[in-house]
């Protein structure tokens, strides 16, 4: 086991890393040792991106989102994480104090419905068919980074070099030769140029060469479209580490080219880097949806046991995050995309949303508000139901985009957005 340190507050945040799994059970003990407060985006691509900017969007409301002291997103919700990363929000002077956040229409939620009006996988993908990158194995998610770099154009800046002014953004990734968690923390996460690695490879300062816009794609890169991205682990410097049983050959070439794929395979929560050492975590999961249903053919059969196999994991971090509230071990609570409550759309739109694409291609502007509006609102009934202590601002909720509040509406739109189309709808 590797140590465990706790965390702390806003300017001495060194979360733990969480990566081993969670067979043992919270005990009261372990709550006595928590401190801080802290969300989680999961994955789920463009959907869940725009989900959590709902979520978002209320907990700034009541007051909550001021009071965080880490964020961790992977893959879509990675996408919301980096864009809290703006070191031009204008985050209050005293987070226990709850007030609003500044600047969140303009420099989250903008940014991120521009993005999300906009197909970059393909042009990503087909970057692949150039004849110079042919033998570049990830070639792709860099053209993917590329295409996140010149929407938001802040990203291009090196993870080391953004001076943070909220709470600490962790972005998760899934490193392939191990299965482990892989973090790259911002300089608020680790003081003072951020952390990345994991328990298994080690860890070491980010290098100046890696850019926002390169983490958001690697936590990003979902397979099998995407490659992993590759990175030079003796060049990082990785120092610490624990070895499984593998040779010291087989461990240097590892660590020479370290592969790392979308974080929603390993942890589609972004629950590893805070569920050992926070007091407080709110989670929102714009990820699937698993339902039950029968299969016909060998091939549909197959899909659905893999969909078991990489559902399993994520289904322990859910019980084991229940357990926690049960127990009072953790406070907080959690919401997702099949949330119902009093307020929020009907089950058959719902259901609807559920079955939206996790895609990073377009979306059109009914789909996104579609989106913020039932995270708004799914958010808002689960924090004022099961965490109503958080709130330090009594303001009544007015969700987003009345204009697609309407069912009948809200059905319309999403008609066809459970389909995916082979080069992308723009």
């Amino acid at each position: 086991m590797h140590p465990e340190p706790t965390a702390t507050s806003h300017a001495a945040h060194e979360p733990f890393d969480g990566d081993h799994p969670a067979a043992d059970q919270p005990s009261a003990a372990e709550g006595n040792r928590r401190r801080g407060k802290a969300l989680c985006l999961s994955g789920g691509g463009y959907r869940a991106a725009l989900f959590h900017l709902g979520a978002v969007r209320r907990l700034d409301e009541l007051g909550i989102l001021s009071q965080l002291d880490t964020i961790s997103g992977v893959s879509g919700g990675s996408l919301v994480a980096n864009l809290l990363a703006d070191a031009r929000l204008e985050f209050p002077s005293d987070p226990a104090a709850g007030e609003r956040v500044g600047g969140l229409d303009d420099l989250v939620a903008e940014p991120l419905r521009r993005l999300t009006s906009r197909n970059i996988r393909t042009a990503a993908l087909l970057s692949k068919l150039k004849p110079w990158h042919w033998f570049t194995d990830d070639a792709a998610v860099r053209a993917l980074a590329d295409e996140l770099a010149e929407v938001v154009e802040w990203w291009s800046i090196p993870l080391r070099d953004n001076a943070v002014a909220g709470p600490a953004i962790i972005t998760g990734a899934t490193e392939i030769a191990y299965g482990v968690n892989w973090v790259f923390e911002d300089p608020t996460a680790h003081r003072p140029h951020g952390r990345v690695g994991d328990y298994r490879l080690g860890y070491a300062a980010p290098p100046p060469s890696l850019r926002i816009a390169d983490i958001v794609a690697a936590s990003c890169a979902y397979p099998p479209f995407f490659a992993p991205m590759v990175f030079d682990g003796d060049g990082m410097a990785l120092t610490g580490g624990h070895p499984g049983l593998e040779s010291p050959q087989e461990r240097q070439r590892i660590r020479r080219h370290i592969r790392l794929t979308d974080g929603g395979v390993y942890d589609n929560l972004g629950l590893e880097p805070v569920w050992k050492s926070h007091h407080t975590v709110l989670v929102s999961d714009g990820g699937g949806v698993f339902r039950a249903r029968t299969e016909r053919t060998i091939h549909g059969r197959m899909l659905r046991i893999l969909g078991i196999a990489t559902s399993g994991g994520q289904s322990v971090r859910s019980r084991w995050l229940q357990a926690g509230y049960h127990r009072d071990v953790l406070d907080g609570t959690s919401w997702a995309l099949d949330t119902a409550a009093d307020g929020c759309y009907p089950r058959e739109v719902t259901e609807l949303i559920n079955a939206v694409r996790t895609d990073l291609d377009a979306f059109s502007t009914q789909e996104q508000q579609i989106l913020e509006r039932h995270g708004y609102m799914v958010a808002e009934a689960q924090v004022c139901s099961h965490a109503p202590e958080l709130i330090t601002r009594d303001v009544p909720a007015v969700p987003p985009h009345p204009e697609v509040a309407d069912p009948a509406v809200a059905s319309a739109a999403l008609e066809d957005s459970s389909m995916r189309r082979l080069l992308g709808r723009s």
